[in-house]
Order: C-alpha cells, then structure tokens, then sequence
C-alpha cells in the first residue's frame, strides 16, 4: 500500500485488506511523507496486527516511485498493489491467488465511484485484456494497480528492467514488463470499490478519453518518451518497438502510415475481452455526461 495524506479513507481500506478470506498476507505500507494523521492511523494497526509493516520514506518520492519501493519490501509468493482510500471484497486475494494458475500477473473488473454519485465498472470504460504480448499494451492500457496481482518472479523482472519512471504510470510499466515475461489473465469478477477523486492523476474515465485519441497520429509523437521507456525492456518485440521509434524520430506523413501498418499488422485484437459496442459505448457517455466527471492531479 502507497499512503500520502490519506487520513479520511485509510481505515475503512485497511479493514477491507486485514478482513480477507485469505488469510496468509503482509500489508507492506510505504508512507510517502503524511502530515494528517494518516502515520498515526497506520500506528494503531502496525501495534495490534503483526502483519502490518510500516515503511516511512525520508523524502517525498511521488506515487510511481513510493509504489515501486513498497513492491520490493514486499516478501510473499504474490505481491497485490493496495490503494489508500478503496474497498476490497473480502475474497478479492483468494480469487486471484485460485485463478492466477501459470500466468505471471492476474487482474479483475472493479466497481468505480464517486462522491458525485457515479457508479459504473471499469469494464464498461475499457475493453478488457488477455494474452501475452506487449505490443497490445503500447498504446492502450486496461489494467489497474489496484486491481491486479502478480507473481514475485515479476519484481525480479521489473529489478532488472530498471528504476521506475515518474513520468509514466507505474501500472502501465507494470503491465507491460508482465506481458513482456509471461501472460496475462483477466478475472470478470469486480472485487474493489475504486474511489475516483477529483484533479485525481488516476482518475480512469479521464485516461481512457485520453487514449481514445491514441489512432491519431500526433497522438504516437507525444508517446515517443513512453515507447523509448519500453524499448529497454530486452523481452518480446524489443526491435519492432526499435521500428516504431525510428519512424517517429523521422517524423512525415509516410511514415506515420508505415507506422499504423506495422501496429495493425503486428498488434492483434483477439485477445481483447468484450469489445465494447457503439450502442454500450453510448450508453455509458451517456450514464457519465449526467454527473460532474472528475478531472486531473494528485494520487
């Protein structure tokens, strides 16, 4: 679990990791710099439960890196991300720990919500993914921190692979280094209760109408820092990504075509779950458009 400022909500996420079914866990806890009373809430657990551990960073790190701190604190066969301020269904892990068989990271729908009264599942924002290529996540991403878990052998991957990346979302990275490794499985269960916040950086509605713009090409030129992140990872397809950025870096219309070609040729859909409809696309703009969507910043 990442903690910073999370005072008003933590107590209510805690329950709901400490009641699971599945009883064999740690809840590793890095605190990025609390000043509200979020230390002294963790206080109280981390003295009446020794599966509490409690991890105080000496400096603000941000979410990315703070995230990436707790997953190599982290000493279990399973490693599950943790928000501060969600609600987990009491057999969130033993769904994931039952299901995750041979793949290397295992994630599930999840319920969002917010204080205006917005209630809709992620599943009916993203078209879901499953299967075992990287490529399918360069430009799109349906997976979320909070909702998956993934097998340790991964950090070791992600060790490997280098520091995490403030300025990419560390689930995207995540993801995408698992695909990169080994597959990736989807559970059509929800088992959280994500609380989206306003000016939220993580705020889901808001990125998926970001990526609905991910054909364009401008769209591919702004995600060149991104692909070149990517193309460090030495796993499947490193020197098709070697392509796209070199067409990239030699920007002209031709090779903005040449380069949706090779996305298309080389990016197969069929391992996308439930592709969304126009008719169910509609529908939730329209269940959207009649509550106040939050916008962007700080999780």
């Amino acid at each position: 679990m990442s903690t910073y400022n999370g005072a008003r909500f933590l107590r209510e996420q805690i329950d709901s990791v400490l009641g699971q079914t599945y009883r064999y866990i740690e809840l590793v806890i890095t605190d990025d710099g609390s000043t509200d009373g979020t230390i002294d809430i963790i206080n109280d657990y981390v003295k009446g439960d020794t599966r509490v551990k409690l991890y105080q960073n000496p400096q603000n790190l941000g979410f990315v890196r703070n995230f990436e701190k707790a997953i190599y604190l982290c000493t279990g066969d399973y490693i599950a991300l943790c928000d501060q301020d969600d609600i987990w269904e009491p057999d969130k892990l033993q769904q994931l720990v039952n299901n995750i068989g041979d793949n290397i990271l295992i994630y599930h729908d999840s319920q969002l919500f917010n204080e205006e009264g917005l209630m809709v599942k992620v599943s009916d924002v993203f078209n879901m993914y499953e299967g075992d290529s990287p490529l399918a996540l360069l430009f799109y991403n349906c997976l979320s921190g909070h909702a998956f878990m993934f097998d340790k052998k991964l950090a070791t991957y992600l060790k490997q692979n280098g520091p995490f990346d403030p300025a990419f979302y560390h689930d995207w990275w995540i993801a995408f280094v698992a695909a990169s490794y080994g597959s990736i499985k989807y559970l059509d269960k929800v088992l959280v209760q994500y609380r989206q916040h306003m000016n939220s950086k993580t705020d889901l509605i808001r990125i998926r109408g970001e990526m609905d713009n991910s054909g364009h090409p401008r769209y591919f030129h702004k995600s060149l820092p991104w692909l070149k992140k990517c193309y460090t990872v030495k796993g499947k397809y490193q020197q098709f990504i070697g392509k796209l950025i070199y067409l990239l870096e030699h920007k002209t219309w031709l090779n903005s075509f040449i380069l949706l070609y090779h996305l298309l040729s080389k990016v197969s859909t069929t391992n996308y779950i439930d592709q969304k409809s126009a008719i169910s696309k509609l529908n939730f703009l329209r269940k959207a458009s009649f509550y106040k969507v939050p916008q962007v910043n700080s999780r």
